[in-house]
Parts: structure tokens; sequence; C-alpha cells
């Protein structure tokens, strides 16, 4: 990816409307930011040179906002000269976000790196249509001919207009929205929301976790809460209700049931507020994904000690004890995945049979194209949903109206036994892979096509 700066348009009475938590401006900045740019100018023209983008999140536990580590600038053209002389051989990035709503996908396919087209020194994002879509980047000459140009005429179309000889690239979905009346910005907004649901999201996730945890995201975003203080208020509330599934009674049991519910409910919210607002953290997901699997595990002891203060049989600890293990295994296995190859803090990246190349990359081994038929193949995408967290949240509470704590206990604890039955194997061979690795001098990564 080409180093570069990047240049906010923000020349527009309407760059200060809010949209989910960001005015227009602000969000134009973080985008650039996200997309890689070394520093940032927001251009606001007139008479609101000097005013700097009204919303900055407040600090929290381990939160980033995406920034090149240094403070940016603000200003009318005077002020986009002197910023500019310390732009070097940096190529350049101009975003309006002054009118409209503009997300990652308007920007990435003109910067290149793995995501972009990359090609020419001058490259300008159109629409499905072809036409000019807010968004160009320009290097060498062409970065230097676009400041004077801007400095001239705080107008990027009309300098877009001028290159005719530009490359044309054509943006992502989900990437720019007109804002500049209440039903556009209502549109922009619905249009927003849909980067809430992940393509990794179950049918349980899409359709009931989604829908109740969107409501909150879109209240918290436009609050002071940032997403780790969300992740800390969910493990609390799964261990409050751990200790309630722990007790004897089976109100107790439904009680822990339903919040540990909520808290895997709530969870999503964090995660949406995240991609609402475009800030990243590190130590945020390794925090999200860190109270999902300590709840895991402190619900299944729970439920072992409720079935042991319902029966206090001798057998009970031993089998909470193998459960534990079971989970605590799968656990490691896959944290140590993400820690020494994905460098990724969401156990939905595991992936557990890898091929080595000559180069240190490990690759997902090809599967072979199934040989069941399909209703056998339906069976095992039922049971693969079966076991995710979610629905056994779901479920929890159902059985748990039931008073099927043993079934609980059994699920779970099976679950976590057999699991870690077919990871721990995966886990082994892995280690050699990254021998091998280390004996080559190289580094390990992952390959994903």
């Amino acid at each position: 990816m080409p180093l570069f700066d990047a240049v906010v348009v923000a020349d527009s009475p309407h760059a200060s409307a809010t949209i989910l938590g960001l005015t227009l401006a602000e969000r134009g900045r973080r985008v650039a930011a996200v997309a890689g740019a070394r520093r940032t100018f927001v251009l606001a023209g007139g008479d609101g040179a000097k005013r700097r983008p009204p919303y900055d999140d407040p600090g929290g536990v381990g939160l980033d906002a995406p920034s090149a580590g240094r403070p940016d600038d603000a200003g009318g053209a005077a002020e986009l000269a002197a910023w500019d002389a310390e732009r070097g051989a940096a190529g350049l990035l101009v975003v309006r976000a002054g009118d409209q709503l503009v997300h990652t996908p308007l920007v990435a396919p003109l910067v290149g790196g793995p995501e972009g087209a990359g090609g020419g020194d001058r490259r300008i994002a159109v629409g499905p249509d072809g036409a000019y879509a807010g968004a160009l980047f320009a290097e060498g000459a062409a970065a230097a001919e676009a400041i004077a140009a801007l400095a001239a005429d705080p107008d990027d179309r009309v300098l877009a207009a001028r290159w005719t000889d530009a490359v044309r690239v054509e943006h992502g979905p989900i990437a720019r929205h007109a804002a500049t009346t209440r039903e556009e910005r209502r549109a922009a907004t619905r249009m927003l929301l849909q980067i809430l649901v992940k393509h990794e999201d179950s049918p349980v996730s899409r359709y009931i976790y989604r829908p109740l945890s969107r409501p909150l995201s879109r209240l918290l975003v436009d609050t002071p809460v940032t997403p780790n203080q969300v992740s800390i208020l969910v493990g609390i509330i799964g261990l409050i209700g751990c200790w309630f599934a722990a007790q004897a009674s089976q109100r107790d049991l439904v009680i822990g049931s339903v919040l540990v519910l909520a808290a895997g409910i709530i969870d999503g919210c964090d995660g949406e507020i995240a991609r609402l607002r475009l800030i990243t953290s590190k130590f945020g997901a390794w925090l999200d994904t860190v109270v999902d699997e300590l709840t895991t595990m402190a619900f299944f002891i729970a439920v072992g000690l409720h079935l042991y203060a319902r029966h206090p049989e001798p057998w009970v600890p031993p089998l909470i004890a193998v459960g534990a293990l079971g989970i605590f295994l799968t656990v490691y296995v896959i944290y140590y995945f993400l820690i020494h190859v994905s460098k990724t803090g969401n156990s939905q990246h595991y992936i557990g049979d890898l091929v080595l190349d000559d180069g240190g990359g490990l690759h997902p081994r090809p599967r072979a194209a199934s040989t069941f038929p399909p209703w056998v193949r339906k069976i095992g995408y039922a049971i693969m949903l079966v076991i995710r967290r979610d629905f056994i949240n779901l479920g929890c509470v159902l059985i748990a109206l039931v008073d099927g704590y043993y079934v609980i206990f059994a699920g779970i604890g099976t679950g976590g036994v057999v699991t870690a039955a077919i990871i721990v194997p995966e886990h082994f061979r892995l280690r050699a892979q990254l021998r091998e690795i280390a004996r080559r001098g190289a580094e390990p990564h992952l390959v994903v096509s």
C-alpha cells in the first residue's frame, strides 16, 4: 500500500450533521484513517475554517480511534498549503464528506493494497453508473495539482471533471449516500446499518440476536459509552447469570440462563458500535472474545454446581472437571492459533486443518467435494449451528424452563470434550508446522484466498 495523506472536503453547511454518532466530516476523517492515511486535513472552508468536526470519541479501556499518531489538522485554503508542505512524496487521498455519508468501500479500491485496484497516478472513484462518487487519489505531480486546485476551489468535483484521463475505479457496496436532507440522512442511516450483519453470522444471530442488539447499539452510539465498556458489562451480566444458575432452584437456573442469554445479545453491541464509529482496538477484540469464552466455561461449571446441589453424588464433581477441561483445552487450542497464526481476536477465524507451503505460508487444506447425499449434508449443517454459542444460550433458556438442567450440563460438557478430542490433534500438527517454519528461518503467515 502506498504512503499517502488525506484531505477531507467538508466545505458544506451539512458537514456537522450527525448520523449514527459521527458528523459527516468526522466520519470522512475516520474513513481516510482506516484506509491508511498517515495524516488527514479537514478542509472546512469559509467561516468554518477554524472549526474541527465536533465529535471525538471519549477515551475508554483500550479504545483506539483510527489515527496516525498525531493530531489531524483542520482549516481552509491557507492552512491547507502549510499542511501540505509536510507531505513530501506521499500520495494524496481526497474524500468529499460534507454533503454525503461515506464508508470505507468508497476509498479502499483507490489506495491499492490487498483490497485496492491501484494503477495510475490519478484515480477517481465512480459509482455503478460511472459518475464521480466523491473520492480521488493522486500521486506525484498529480497530488500537488490536486492541492493547488482545492486551495483555489474546495470543490473536488471540479478537479475530478478536469481529470478526464484518470483511471476510473468503481467503489464497493455500502460506500456512500447523499445526506443533505432529512430523508437522505434517514436513507443513509438504513444503508450504513447493513454493515452490522457479518457474513459469519449464523441464522440465530442474524434473525434473533441482531434485531435485538441493533436498537440498543443505535441508542449507545450517540453516547460516550465505548465498545470495551460494553464488553465489560457483558462479562458482569454473564457472571451474575452464572451465580444464579449455580443455585439449587429451577427458578434461579431460569434467571441465570436468561441473564447469560441477555449477555450474549448485548455482546453484539460492542462490535456494532465499533463498526458504526469506525474505531478499532486489538485490546477490544481480545477483550470481547475472552469474555465470551470465560462466560461459557463459567456457565458450564455453574450448571454442574446446580446439578450437584440437587444430586450430591460423588460422580458429579469428576464430570464437572472433565467437561471444564474439555472446554479449557478447546479454548487454549483456538487462542494459540489466533495468537501465533491468524493474529486476530475472533475465535470464528480458527482453521484446524492447514497445509504448509515452501515459503512458510499456512493454507487451509482444500476440501474434496462431498460424496454424502444432500439430506446428510443438511443434518451436518444443522449440527454445526446447534453447537454455536448463540444457539446454546437460547437453547439453555428453553431447556431450563422445563427443568432440563441435566440436558444443559450433558450437552455443553459433551460438546467441550468432543471438540477438544477433534482439535487437540490439530494443535499438535500446527506446532510441528510452526517448528518447521522456524527451522527455515521464515515467519508463519496465514494465506486465505
